[in-house]
């Protein structure tokens, strides 16, 4: 491991990291000798700057046989500290710095996960003010790492910090003048003293009250070599989650009736990575930006690049609402080699042909049956992963007790949408004149430069809603005649690029082009339900359904939700942000009369 140069501190930064070198401050907390043979450890440090101790971290974990499986680091840094450091290009001859410099780039406030190291290190990269992030952070910390000169300190403070922390964490922390031995005393922490290599005050958090529902969940405690985990679905929505438990050691078996993945709408043969845009950074347009780069970052660790992905970018068409947006962070990604990638980690073993078609609860497991009545598998955990088949299970009358009351409600709002994308080949040197570049915005348009002399294209896709399908009628619900969908793709494409419909408008006569017909499901609010079936998440069931559109853009970030949830890790975003994608939100309804608001 050679020697690498690391920006330089500025004059501006704080007393702990001037006097106490990142290493050192390692030793005080007691790393890495406290997370030996560890499943995780989580850090959270409030003064992350140019990255000094997340590197030193790094580098301790990289070195370390009996490292964690997992490592999450949670830091805060200052807008202007971001732009100091990430917002021009690095100058440091450490490729890990690279890594970590390129990954954290052009961000914007709020909180950002970043993945390194296969996965194995997550950087949740919180850009903005420190002290406003810890009313919006769930997670339990292992080690705390806390420049207190720039909170605003006083008791409150040590008590929000201590809502963050695990029982038996340290905490490092430099603190201005004042009581804060009883401040900190207070808010349950012991054994508190001054650290030999600077001037900040060390202390474990043990306080002599049970911590109650802020306990860390059982997962947490529970070795990987014993917890199992049952994904039913094997398309971009159940391999996500399946994906992101194995990543932190679970076993998980993937179910699905199907003969092959992605059989259902994931099987899309070529789709967009691309963020949200409102104009008042709704929500759905802040998830999906965090979405997309966390998608982006899985395709570039597992995909080859201009086979089964590009960092092309997006052009989204607005016509009349304004000036065309250019997408930097986004690009096409094939769903079928995406879900082959994630499947094909070596903690997953996936069974087609298995038909699931309900559970029973023995002890603390889960059987999962067939139509006959035979036992699949038993598992710790059960996700839903599998669209419409997660609603036709869990609002069965067995399910009842082991699901929140008001499920059904939000299950009931799901809708099928159907959609035909048109697709063909073209000559690469008509092609070329088109660009690489992906179109949206009335339908979208992909164009991929394969092997040989010819280019692929996909236009589309259709939209065809069934407002009330069921597990009898899902493959026989009216759609269009064939013919007619690829008529509307090729108007909206007219709109959208009139000259590529020019020339593809030929291959839309007599039989016309080749096609994709897939079902959607799709919430109200466009956004998936993803997280606990009951309203606790305590009794091991979990889903994520809902992708509609866009699988690509939010099913990494479910499935990373998901699996925080579940081990107690930090979560991927803000809490209140996370609100939006809970499987427990409802549709917002009129207080008197039962009609739905037009504005979802």
């Amino acid at each position: 491991m050679h020697k690498a140069t690391f920006p330089p501190a500025p004059d501006r930064q704080p007393a702990m990291q001037m006097h106490a070198p990142a290493s050192a401050l390692l030793q005080t907390s007691g790393l890495p000798a406290a997370w030996a043979e560890r499943r995780a450890w989580s850090v959270l440090d409030t003064s992350f700057g140019a990255g000094h101790r997340f590197m030193a971290t790094w580098l301790a974990w990289q070195a370390d046989p009996q490292r964690p499986t997992m490592l999450h680091y949670v830091g805060h840094i200052s807008l202007e500290d971001y732009e100091q450091y990430f917002s021009k290009p690095s100058l440091s001859t450490s490729d890990d710095y690279q890594a970590l410099h390129k990954a954290a780039s052009d961000r914007a406030r709020g909180i950002h996960r970043l993945l390194l190291e296969k996965g194995q290190i997550s950087l949740t990269l919180c850009i903005g003010d420190s002290k406003a992030f810890f009313a919006d952070h769930h997670l339990f910390a292992d080690t705390l790492w806390v420049d207190a000169l720039h909170l605003g300190w006083d008791k409150w403070t040590a008590k929000a910090l201590a809502r963050l922390c695990s029982r038996g964490a340290t905490l490092i922390a430099d603190l201005p003048e004042g009581p804060n031995t009883a401040w900190l005393q207070e808010a349950g922490f012991v054994q508190i003293a001054a650290t030999p290599t600077s001037n900040a005050l060390r202390a474990t958090f043990d306080p002599p009250w049970k911590l109650g529902a802020k306990e860390p969940p059982v997962a947490k405690l529970r070795s990987s070599s014993s917890s199992h985990c049952c994904v039913v679905g094997a398309g971009i929505s159940g391999s996500s989650v399946a994906y992101a438990l194995a990543r932190r050691g679970w076993r998980v078996t993937v179910l699905d009736k199907a003969a092959h993945p992605a059989a259902g709408a994931s099987g899309l043969p070529a789709g967009l990575v691309v963020p949200h845009i409102s104009a008042d950074d709704s929500p759905r347009s802040r998830l999906s930006r965090v979405g997309a780069r966390l998608m982006l970052q899985h395709a570039e660790e597992l995909l080859s690049h201009g086979a089964d992905w590009a960092m092309s970018g997006v052009l989204e068409h607005r016509f009349s609402e304004g000036p065309d947006r250019s997408h930097t962070h986004a690009g096409w990604i094939k769903p079928r080699a995406l879900v082959d990638a994630w499947l094909a980690h070596p903690c997953i073993t996936v069974r087609y042909g298995a038909d699931v078609h309900h559970l029973k609860h023995q002890d603390t497991n889960w059987s999962l049956l067939d139509a006959a009545g035979d036992k699949l598998l038993d598992a710790d955990m059960v996700v839903f992963a599998n669209a419409y088949g997660a609603r036709a299970m869990l609002i069965a009358s067995e399910m009842a007790p082991h699901r929140a009351a008001t499920l059904p409600l939000t299950l009931g709002d799901l809708q099928a949408v159907h959609g035909t994308a048109s697709l063909g080949t073209v000559p690469t040197e008509v092609a070329r004149a088109w660009g690489t570049l992906p179109h949206n915005g009335n339908g979208c348009f992909i164009s991929i430069q394969q092997r040989g002399d010819s280019s692929f294209w996909l236009a589309g896709s259709s939209f065809e809603p069934d407002a009330e399908p069921t597990a009898a009628t899902m493959g026989l619900h009216r759609i269009a005649p064939l013919s007619e969908q690829h008529t509307n793709n090729l108007a909206r494409l007219h709109v959208l690029l009139p000259d590529v419909a020019d020339a593809l408008a030929p291959q839309f006569h007599g039989g016309g082009p080749d096609s994709w017909s897939g079902t959607r499901c799709v919430t109200h609010d466009r956004l998936p339900l993803a997280g606990p079936v009951d309203a606790q998440g305590r009794n091991g069931l979990w889903m994520q359904v809902g992708m509609g559109a866009r699988g690509l853009t939010f099913s990494a970030l479910g499935a990373e939700l998901i699996a925080a949830r579940i081990c107690g890790e930090p979560w991927p975003v803000e809490s209140s942000l996370a609100r939006s994608m809970d499987s427990q939100r409802l549709r917002k309804r009129r207080a008197v009369r039962e009609v739905e608001s037009d504005s979802t």
